[in-house]
Parts: structure tokens; sequence; C-alpha cells
């Protein structure tokens, strides 16, 4: 996993939707705090550094205005967020600030409706992209030199478009699938989605995984999930999988790059982690809680993975 810290840097303007937002940083949040995670930063900014109003009437206070925060470092991800009235922010003062901000970024992304920002910028000239929904035609008549297709999330060079917060979710987890690898996003959709075989089924969650024995591997992480406390040997963990146990060390080796007993270990040390941080649960209490014989046990597995303590998190 490399070390370099990937900066995601998010605009938002007035009237957008708090679960696009919510769905575009929650699983940034969720990747970053995965045991040997990526390095993953985040700044929350307005064109101008004001405070921005969402569609339900959330007020949120930026940590600094666009220019100020493209001074800082290259870009990674400049997120453009907006929703309803994104035809006022298409002033010149706005038009020139995302201009700029643009030529330190690696990719730009508009979520929602911000596609109709980004083509009256003329960043979209000549490329395909999407919109939400409500505003797909009104969008292809008003950009004719934009291709315009209904795609829940389209890229295209270093564009990328999206739709509505439903779509969201699904453009950032294959952004990180691209990024970081598919067991970073499997993991992190697990995270949202705990009925990972129903959700797979319905074709939303934890479907990140297409290859050979997703269907194994799946049963297998949703068998561990359901007996955290309680850990069971690996030997039944491939019988309620369907599978041989050289099977599933081989599902897990091949998808996920990783050994069913140690992905298991990280799972119960990520809930280890969760009870520390949100808990004031005794330490030999999150041992029993995580399927751990002692918290002599914990702490040695604890800090091999994370590198600090938990007594060090609680700190935090």
């Amino acid at each position: 996993m490399p070390n370099k810290f990937h900066r995601f840097v998010f605009v938002l303007f007035d009237g957008f939707s708090n679960m696009v937002l919510a769905s575009a940083l929650e699983p940034l949040r969720a990747a970053n705090g995965l045991p040997n995670g990526p390095a993953i930063n985040w700044e929350i900014c307005t064109i101008d550094g004001a405070p921005v109003t969402s569609s339900s009437g959330l007020t949120i206070t930026p940590q600094a205005s666009l220019p100020d925060t493209v001074t800082k470092a290259d870009i990674d991800y400049l997120v453009v967020v907006s929703g309803y009235g994104m035809r006022d922010h298409t002033r010149p003062k706005i038009r020139a600030r995302l201009q700029n901000a643009a030529h330190h970024a690696r990719n730009i992304i508009g979520l929602d409706t911000a596609a109709w920002i980004l083509g009256c910028c003329h960043m979209l000239s000549g490329k395909t992209a999407t919109i939400h929904w409500q505003e797909l035609d009104q969008f292809q008549e008003q950009f004719p030199d934009i291709s315009v297709r209904s795609d829940r999330f389209i890229k295209d060079g270093r564009m990328i478009t999206s739709g509505g917060a439903s779509t969201v979710m699904e453009l950032m987890l294959h952004i990180l699938a691209q990024q970081f690898g598919s067991a970073v996003a499997f993991d992190v959709s697990n995270l949202f989605v705990y009925d990972a075989e129903n959700q797979y089924h319905l074709t939303r969650g934890a479907d990140r995984l297409q290859g050979a024995g997703g269907d194994d591997l799946r049963r297998a992480v949703g068998a561990m999930m359901s007996r955290i406390e309680t850990p069971i040997p690996l030997k039944d963990i491939a019988k309620q999988a369907g599978c041989s146990l050289r099977s599933l060390d081989r599902v897990f080796q091949d998808n996920l790059q990783i050994s069913p007993g140690k992905y298991y270990q990280m799972l119960r040390l990520g809930r280890a982690r969760d009870l520390a941080r949100g808990t004031d649960f005794a330490l030999s209490t999150i041992a029993l809680k995580t399927g751990f014989t002692s918290s002599a046990t914990l702490s040695r597995a604890f800090s091999k993975t994370f590198g600090t303590t938990i007594r060090a998190i609680r700190k935090n």
C-alpha cells in the first residue's frame, strides 16, 4: 500500500444533498480506518470559504476557501458537489476558481448536478458525462458538445460524473478498488451492508468481486462477521461457504491476497478498535467480545496490526 496520502478536496455549493456528501465521504473514512488501509485525507471547502446550506437546511462551515486549499498541494480528486440551484452557481468568479483548481487536480468529479457546473466551465466539452436523472434531458439540450448518457457514473479521461446519491457510493467503491485494490472496496462495502449475501443478489453492497469463487468468499465473510465474539474453526467457515478448506484458502488468496485466518483476525481486531473508540469497556471485556483468549493476546495482535495500542487510541 502506498505511503503517500491520496488527497480529496470537496467543493460544496448551496443546495447540495447531505446524502450525496455522506455517500462520498463515508467510504473514504471507512477505507482510511481499515487495518493496513490506504492513506487518504479529505478537505471540505467552498468557492469563497463561506458556509453553505444543504437542501435540507444543514449548514456546513468549510475548512477553507477553494483558492486557499489549492495552494497547499496537488489534488488527487477534486470533488464538486451541487444539488438544487446549480444554474445559479455558474458566475464568472466561480468558473475561474474551479478552472484554476482543475489545473492542480489529477481527477475531477462532478456529483449529483455538478456536471452542469463543470459543463459551464468547459471541462466536459467533447466528453461523455452523466448527471442526476431529473436533469438529463435539459443537460443534453444545454450542452450539445457533451455526449450525455444515463449511466450510473462515467469516467472519461480525468473527468468523472455521477448521478444522485444511490450511485455515489458505487462510484466511490469503484475508485477505491481502482486505486487501492478490490480487497479494500470489498471491506468497505461490507462495513455498510451487513447481509452481504442478500445484498449481492439484489446487485447492491458487497458485490465488488467478480472472479472465480466470489460466492464462496461472500458466504465465508458473512460467516466470519456473524461469529466475531465466538470464532469458529476455518473448517467450519469453509463448510458454511460450501467449499473445502483448501478452496477457501485459494479463494481468499486469489481475491484478497490474504489468508482466511488473517482476514478473520482482522475483522475481530477492527471490532476491537471500534469498541475501544466507542465504549469505556475494560480491555478484558473487549478481548472477550472479540474472541481473544486474554487481554495480553488482544494487545499483542492489536499492536502488531495497527502499530499502536488500545490505550493510545483512547487518549486520542
